[in-house]
């Protein structure tokens, strides 16, 4: 038995020499304005980070200057609420429990787990990676607040564009999407596609991809050093010696045994079966902050701007706003309405980071301030980002001067580093001119 899945290895953690590499963006760290633990405090299910789901009850937009009205949506989603990642996860962690039971070296509490965990675990085993119902339901939920809030996007006859990665569980969030857009709009003609072919922007860190490049080797000095920053956050020995004797002699790593089993943890909301009591309290309030400030430090590292990181997984993000800005033009002409894209939390995440979409962008030097900056739960399961376009009397001057961008995170108002043309909207012209010029020191 081998646990093995998101560990700091060089394959993925990105790390490198900063000298080695440009970082053409480096916002400055703008004003302190998350109270996460206060929020974590408010609502613990944040605490399952990139496993929580997807936000309700968005409030309705800021309603744009008169005359102009919404005629075309670019969007970029993950995919919905899935089960845990990793074949085996599951039984790998029963496997533990197993093994250590029967060598006399579980906790009464560990007992108790492995009861009740045994009992649950045939009833997910096999099924890791693949999206739930709940999942499927997010992206129609989705589709009908995009209809409630821009109807005039779906008048008359509407076109939607829509591509996906290769893996199931996107493709099947694409057609919930594209199927309950077409309920709600019957003459609503789509053309969808996935595949490979489309990583480069979808998806550009992943190994498949056409374009991909690999990241250098990451010196064993600073993967060290990442991991006592992770420890500092959250002992693995010490939370599981909760349900084990010698936790440090489990024959697996504890990082890795306590990211699994809080993996597990995280994704029970997620899931449309019913989860043993007994595993609902398996990990106490406390332990569950310090575990999320954790995984959210390794996450920012891979993921977003972060200092003595070569952050080309953020920069590789600038052939996707290049798609947003290319894309648009060509929609226009040919009357495509939506231009939708489905993908994963390693293209949101970067993403974010890369346009700066409510200061995720920002340089943060100090470990314990990254969570003020930086949260993984802003990334849930089916996290979406949407520019509406506005115009003015249906028509658009040819440099788009006059067509304003609302930008939508999960549903919400969001910012970015572009100035306003009035609150709530940017000239596209100017998001064109601001991102442009990274794009291009980027590559």
């Amino acid at each position: 038995m081998i646990i093995r899945r998101l560990t700091l290895s060089a394959a993925f953690l990105l790390l490198a020499v900063p000298a080695l590499f440009g970082q053409p963006r480096q916002p400055e760290l703008p004003p302190l304005r998350f109270d996460t633990v206060s929020e974590l405090n408010a609502n613990p299910s944040l605490s399952g980070g990139l496993h929580c789901m997807y936000p309700e009850d968005q409030p309705r937009p800021t309603p744009p200057p008169a005359g102009y009205e919404p005629f075309y949506i670019s969007h970029i989603g993950r995919h919905g609420a899935r089960y845990p990642l990793g074949e085996t996860v599951y039984t790998d962690v029963l496997d533990v429990f197993r093994k250590a039971s029967a060598e006399g070296t579980l906790t009464p509490a560990g007992e108790e787990f492995l009861a009740a965990y045994s009992e649950f675990c045939p009833k997910v085993a096999h099924r890791e990676g693949e999206l739930t119902r709940k999942g499927q339901e997010q992206h129609r939920r989705i589709v009908r607040q995009m209809y409630r809030d821009y109807p005039a996007v779906f008048a008359g006859p509407t076109r939607a564009a829509a591509v996906s990665t290769h893996i199931h569980r996107v493709i099947v969030s694409m057609f919930c999407f594209l199927d309950e857009a077409r309920r709600l709009d019957p003459d609503l003609e789509w053309d969808a596609d996935y595949g490979k072919i489309y990583l480069p922007y979808l998806l550009p860190l992943h190994e498949q991809s056409p374009q991909y490049t690999p990241a250098p080797p990451v010196p064993d000095s600073v993967i060290a050093a990442s991991k006592r920053v992770q420890d500092s956050f959250a002992d693995p020995v010490k939370i599981l010696s909760h349900w084990f004797a010698a936790p440090a002699a489990l024959g697996v790593d504890p990082g890795q045994m306590l990211y699994d089993m809080h993996t597990i943890y995280s994704t029970f909301d997620n899931l449309d079966i019913e989860v043993p009591q007994t595993l609902w309290t398996m990990f106490g309030p406390e332990d569950r902050r310090r575990i999320w400030e954790r995984d959210n430090y390794r996450w920012y590292q891979q993921m977003g701007r972060a200092p003595g990181v070569s952050n080309k997984a953020v920069d590789d993000m600038s052939a996707t706003v290049r798609d947003f800005i290319e894309k648009a033009g060509s929609d226009w002409r040919d009357g495509v309405a939506l231009r939708l894209r489905f993908t994963h939390d390693s293209a949101l995440a970067p993403l974010l980071a890369y346009m700066d979409v409510n200061g995720m962008g920002a340089v943060v030097n100090e470990p314990s301030e990254v969570k003020k900056y930086w949260r993984s739960y802003d990334i849930p399961m089916a996290c979406n980002l949407q520019l509406v376009f506005f115009r003015k009397g249906g028509g658009a001057s040819s440099d788009g001067s006059d067509i304003l961008v609302q930008v939508l995170l999960n549903g919400t108002e969001a910012s970015l580093p572009v100035p306003a043309a009035c609150p709530g909207f940017y000239r596209w012209s100017d998001f064109v001119s601001y991102y442009s010029p990274h794009d291009n020191e980027a590559h």
